[in-house]
């Protein structure tokens, strides 16, 4: 036998030695911690509802990393505070109340809701109704834990105020889905009638209803939270045709007939086009008073002398920031809007302000 086969040989056994020794085990220090079996639970290679999961997670916002830097490592001074929901080792941190001392920061994953190796079970790491800025409270089960991060990050009752300073980062803050949910925390006008939508009350499990809603793939519901997939262009309705809610009416986009010409230009139009529709009022009377930029930010340093003009510019932020064009609570939405435009253009929330004649109103109140 030449050396070149001897050393082919000498290998094969070395292998086959290995995968004859080799058990499916894992090393245990504790004699008290429960079988072992109970790990084969996540960690199969049969377990396809954890696979899915995963790959749904993929494809989430929470996996891209965008934003991931906003923790004291980029920034100590303005960005440490941003920790708590915007990286796994914040959101623990705040959640549990034991600081993070520093080091490195990931993306909020798997175990930031969940805590298997430490509870053995796949429970979210709360349930606990979540307080609002304000001091009302979100209670929608298993949703309770996405409102700690998806909500307002003031209390629009003392935020806004006579003399208030704008500056580019004023306001809610892009993520009052919670606020806007249970419609609180925006700023109502004194007088002025508000109203909330179905999903108030019929999204019991707040935004799993929909987000979680049984999807395709890994594209939309599940753990991707998305509704919308631009690359497939599917959308997830499954979570609105049930027998309780729509009923098999929506179909092909979530843009489906308002209850009332919102918008006040004459026709009935999809709830998102309504909604459109006054924020493009609303956009235009604010430039016109110098309160927003034409990207829509509020302008820096500009010192606001009333309360309510403030508050316009906070209730434009509010729905815009929502980001779910009115479909969240239509009827909040609608009226914050409809009684910030009133104001605006004819100092009275409940003015009789109508679209079309927009381009000749100056503004109204003082600011």
């Amino acid at each position: 036998m030449n050396k070149k086969a001897l050393l082919i040989w000498a290998a094969l056994a070395v292998a086959v030695l290995f995968v004859a020794g080799c058990e499916r085990k894992v090393v245990v220090e504790d004699d008290d911690q429960t079988s072992l079996a109970s790990c084969f639970t996540c960690h199969g290679d049969q377990e396809f509802a954890m696979l899915a999961a995963k790959n749904q997670w993929e494809r989430s916002q929470h996996a891209s990393g965008e934003n991931a830097d906003r923790n004291r490592n980029y920034d100590p001074v303005r960005y440490q505070s941003c920790e708590k929901c915007h990286t796994n080792e914040g959101f623990i941190a705040e959640l549990t109340g034991t600081p993070y001392p520093g080091g490195e920061f990931s993306v909020i994953g798997c175990f930031t809701c969940h805590a298997p190796h430490t509870n053995g079970n796949l429970d979210l790491r709360t349930t606990a109704a979540t307080a609002l800025k304000n001091g009302d409270s979100y209670d929608r089960s298993e949703s309770n834990i996405c409102a700690r991060c998806h909500q307002a990050r003031e209390n629009a009752t003392t935020y806004i105020v006579d003399g208030v300073r704008l500056t580019t980062r004023w306001g809610p803050h892009h993520s009052n889905q919670a606020d806007m949910l249970i419609g609180s925390n925006a700023y109502e006008y004194e007088g002025f009638t508000y109203r909330n939508s179905a999903h108030t009350n019929a999204a019991a499990d707040g935004c799993l209803n929909c987000h979680m809603a049984p999807g395709i793939s890994n594209m939309v519901g599940g753990h991707t939270f998305r509704m919308y997939d631009e690359d497939s262009q599917h959308i997830l309705v499954s979570g609105c045709n049930t027998a309780t809610c729509h009923n098999g009416a929506v179909s092909s986009s979530f843009n489906i007939t308002a209850d009332e010409d919102y918008d006040w230009d004459g026709n009935t139009e999809g709830v998102e086009d309504e909604i459109t529709g006054l924020l493009d009022s609303l956009f235009v009377l604010l430039r016109a008073g110098n309160l927003i930029t034409t990207s829509g930010s509020p302008v820096n340093n500009r010192v606001v002398a009333l309360a309510e003009s403030a508050g316009a510019v906070y209730n434009y932020l509010f729905v815009e920031e929502d980001r779910s064009n009115g479909i969240h609570n239509t009827e909040y939405a609608a009226g914050l809007l409809q009684s910030s435009i009133n104001y605006l253009a004819t100092g009275d929330p409940n003015g009789l302000f109508r679209r079309p004649g927009i381009g000749k109103l100056t503004m109204a109140a003082a600011h």
